[in-house]
Formats: structure tokens, sequence, C-alpha cells
């Protein structure tokens, strides 16, 4: 009973100490380094189209006259046997009528007539489909849905080369949902529009150069109270459905490639947020150093995004991270009571964390996060190791660019 009630006090004295670490939320902007920069000498980008799709148009323009071709021999071959056919029938019916008519001339009125002759019918030359070919695209549709942060368009610098492949892999799926007094068929059309993409600049040649977007996608056609009223509706709207399909298809395509290129070569402005942590109140201590750290710590990330080396940032940031620092000091991991208790410590830990990261000293930044996450403070413990992709995120970024 007595070890009950001991543990029960110390959950609510463990409860009561996380309501006094205040959370308190920072989101600021950044400029995002790339990953496969562009000389610095470049300031300028244009941007090319490659029409891929025009080979697809061309081999199914290739295929149809194949098939044309093959349906025309087809059909004379049929048109040939045919007409023998016909003209067998037609010999054994004259000769059967000559003989009938010679037999009734001669008298025999009684001699039986023979039958009409039954002829084949004629062969009929299959239709063969046009094909579906890919519209075309201006290059002004691609150029301006590409904008690269960090740099103006025009000519002397990097060039972006896009390859716009052919929409394929189109498949229909229906899917139906039941409710009490319904049933709702839902169209959904599956498809694959990859992309080439090639950055390349004049000192370093190729810098970028993959395909993308080469995964299975999907566009919602429509939902309906019956699957014939979807073939109703397919009857009237096939070509403008594969008209829709390609365009919003390559509108979707152009906008993942404008979001890639920039994360893999610009420069684009990001906004992030995160906490940064003080205490509210605990026991007779008081925490004014710890809220004033962070008010110098909201200071300096709100001047990170003023340049691409954050170094706008490094004093205030640093002025957080002495209170924070002199704060450890103070640190009695043994008496839970302290003002800098292992709690307080551990929070320390994950403040100085994410400081260090931004200031670009990941070494220093990793010391005191495997510091917080061996605390044993569990609160600590999981916010360092969520710090574990930014900081890998930033270190690899700040290493390719400084």
């Amino acid at each position: 009973m007595k070890k009950s009630i001991l543990l029960m006090v110390l959950a609510l004295s463990s409860f009561a100490f996380g309501q006094n670490v205040k959370e308190n939320r920072v989101t600021f902007n950044f400029i995002q380094l790339p990953t496969n920069p562009i000389s610095e000498q470049y300031s300028t980008y244009n941007v090319v189209l490659e029409r891929k799709y025009e080979k697809a148009n061309e081999d199914s323009l290739l295929a149809y006259q194949t098939k044309l071709e093959q349906a025309s021999a087809e059909y004379e071959a049929q048109m040939i046997a045919w007409r023998e056919q016909k003209k067998l029938v037609l010999r054994d019916y004259f000769t059967k009528m000559s003989a009938w008519q010679k037999a009734v001339n001669g008298g025999n009125t009684a001699a039986p007539k023979p039958t009409d002759p039954i002829i084949p019918p004629q062969p009929v030359q299959v239709e063969v489909p046009q094909p579906r070919l890919h519209s075309d695209i201006t290059d002004d549709q691609v150029i301006n849905s590409i904008s690269l942060a960090g740099y103006d368009k025009g000519e002397g610098g990097a060039t972006i080369t896009v390859g716009l492949l052919p929409l394929s892999n189109v498949d229909i799926k229906m899917t139906e949902k039941k409710s009490a007094t319904s049933v709702k068929y839902t169209y959904t059309a599956n498809y694959k529009l990859p992309l080439e993409v090639k950055v390349e600049e004049p000192t370093q040649g190729v810098v970028l150069q993959t395909i993308i977007l080469n995964s299975v996608r999907s566009y919602t056609i429509g939902s309906y109270d019956s699957q014939y009223d979807f073939d109703l509706w397919w009857v009237d709207n096939e070509d403008a459905f594969w008209i829709d399909l390609e365009k919003k298809a390559r509108n979707s395509a152009l906008i993942e490639l404008n979001t890639f290129v920039n994360n893999k070569c610009g420069y684009p402005v990001m906004s992030y947020s995160t906490y940064v942590y003080t205490v509210k109140k605990f026991k007779d201590h008081q925490y004014n150093d710890l809220t004033n750290a962070y008010t110098l710590a909201n200071q300096g990330y709100s001047m990170i995004s003023q340049k691409r080396d954050r170094s706008a940032a490094h004093a205030k940031i640093n002025e957080a991270i002495n209170i924070w620092k002199q704060m450890l000091t103070e640190s009695d991991l043994n008496d839970r009571k302290a003002r800098v208790n292992d709690k307080v410590t551990a929070l320390l830990y994950t403040n100085l964390t994410e400081a260090y990261i931004w200031l670009s000293d990941f070494d220093t930044a990793e010391m005191y996060m495997n510091q917080a996450i061996n605390s044993g403070v569990g609160k600590f413990k999981r916010a360092a190791s969520d710090l574990t992709g930014l900081l890998n995120e930033r270190k690899l970024r700040w290493n390719t660019n400084f």
C-alpha cells in the first residue's frame, strides 16, 4: 500500500513538473541551400523543352499505318477468296438452271426449278481506330512553370532542360461505396507521366540529371449513381476525357517539377516551426533568464532568412546560447528540487541542440542532442530525437555549399 502511494506521489510530481514546462512555438523563414548547387558566378537560368512525347506520336502513327496496310491486305485477300466462292456458287447455279431450262423447253414442264443461290456474305474491311495522339504544348507553358528561387531568367547561366514524356499506363478503375439507400460508383484513372530533368551550367557541366514522377498517379473522373450513368457519360465525353486528363496531368507534373528543381538547385525561402522551451514555475525558483533566452532566440531565428549563411542571426542566437550554457553550470542531476534539475538540464540540452543547428555548428549540436536523448527525460528525449532529421539535412546542405 505504501509503495502504491509512493508511486502515485512520484507520478503526480512528474506530471506537475511537466505542466510547468512552456512550449513556446516559434515560426520563422530560412533560405534553403541546394543539394546540387550551381556555381556562384552564375545568377541566371533558362528553360529548354524537349518534346519527348513526339516520338510516341510518331510511333503511334507508324503503328497505325502498319495496321491500315495489314487490314487492307487482309481485306483484299478475303475479297479474292470471296469472289472465287461466289464464282463457284454461281457456276453451280447456272449449270443447274441451264439443265432445268433445257428440260422445260424439251417438254418436261414438271422439272423442278433449282433454288436461288446462297452467296456467302461479302467481307467487310476491319476499321482501324485512329491513334490517340498527345497534344502539343508550348515552350512558354513549361518555361513559365519554373521559377528558380535565387536566380533571374536569362541566358549565360544555368540551363534547365525538361523532357516531357508521353502520358502512359492509363487504367480506369471503379470503386463502389454502399450506404443504406444507395450505391455510389467512383471512377479513377491511374496513369504515369514522368519527366526528364537536366540542369547544367558552363563551369561544372551537368549538376543534376534524373527522371522524376515515374510512379503511378491518379485522377478522379467522378462519382455516379449507376455504372451505366458512367457509360452514358463516356459515350459523349471520351475524347474530352483524354484531353482533360493529359492537361491536368501535365499541369500537376510541372508544379512538382518546379518544387523538385528548387529543392535541388534553388534557394527557396521555406517556413519552419519549432519550440523554444522555458519553465513557467517550479517551487520558489525564478526562470527570468530562460524567458530572456527565449526572447533572444526568437529574435535571432526571425533574422535567419536575411542571408543564405544565416550570419545575421548569429549574435542574437549566441546570446541565448550563453544564457543556456550559464544555466548548465547550475545543473544538479541528483536534486529534483534544484532550479536546474535533471529535467531543466534536458530542456537546456534540447534548446541548445536546435540553436547550434541553425548556427551550422553541427558537431556541437549533435553533442547536445545526444545528451538530451540520454538524459532519461522522456519529453526531451523525444524532442531531441525529432531534431535528428533536421540536423542531418541542414548538415548535408551546408557542407555541400560551404
